[in-house]
């Protein structure tokens, strides 16, 4: 029987150094690329996602079980990655990096001009501000809800909705024109 992460976490408080790997398997991959695509950067993220374990670690007795668990370490992954961020001013990741643009079938123009559409809304998100961009990665590619997004970066939920619509707002007229040339190009096609 799988160990709850609060058990585990309490094994580690009682002196027990090894089960901290139990933690580190479980939200290796959630931090790694939490911190990845804020960086946009393997080297970086690696070391960042080591920092995140090693605060995780030194901080555990102030886990609070109330909360789930995986909310407490992303918290920590976001603080830290967004210090690291305002310190060096880094590039970041789109959202949407995992995603295909190659269909069966697909013309060479069609994975063109996707591609095009891609980049465009890669660049919309890397020139958000910080604060706007780690909301949209936590709730867009993260799938954290409002309220774990408040929990998680200690903000009233007002501002977390507040700034997500923002962020859409500035994204939504940034990349305005993306839709309308994907919808000429695609009448177009169908003309053809």
């Amino acid at each position: 029987m799988q160990d709850t992460d609060y058990s585990i976490v309490q094994r580690i408080l009682e002196g027990d150094s090894n089960a901290f790997s139990e933690i580190v398997n479980n939200y290796k991959k959630a931090v790694f690329s939490l911190c990845y695509r804020m960086v946009h950067n393997q080297e970086e993220a690696e070391d960042l996602a080591q920092e995140v374990f090693i605060k995780a670690y030194n901080h555990l007795s102030k886990y609070n079980p109330q909360f789930k668990f995986s909310t407490w370490i992303l918290k920590i992954a976001t603080n830290t990655t967004i210090d690291f961020v305002r310190k060096k001013k880094v590039e970041t990741l789109p959202l949407d990096e995992e995603i295909s643009t190659k269909q069966e079938g697909a013309s060479a123009e069609i994975i063109f001009f996707h591609k095009e559409n891609k980049k465009t809304i890669e660049d919309a998100i890397k020139a958000l501000p910080i604060e706007y961009r780690s909301l949209i990665v936590l709730f867009h590619q993260n799938g954290l809800s409002y309220n774990e997004i408040s929990e998680h970066l200690n903000i009233p939920l007002s501002k977390v909705k507040n700034r997500l619509h923002r962020a859409r707002s500035i994204l939504k007229d940034t990349l305005q024109n993306v839709k309308k040339e994907e919808s000429q190009w695609t009448a177009k096609q169908v003309q053809i």
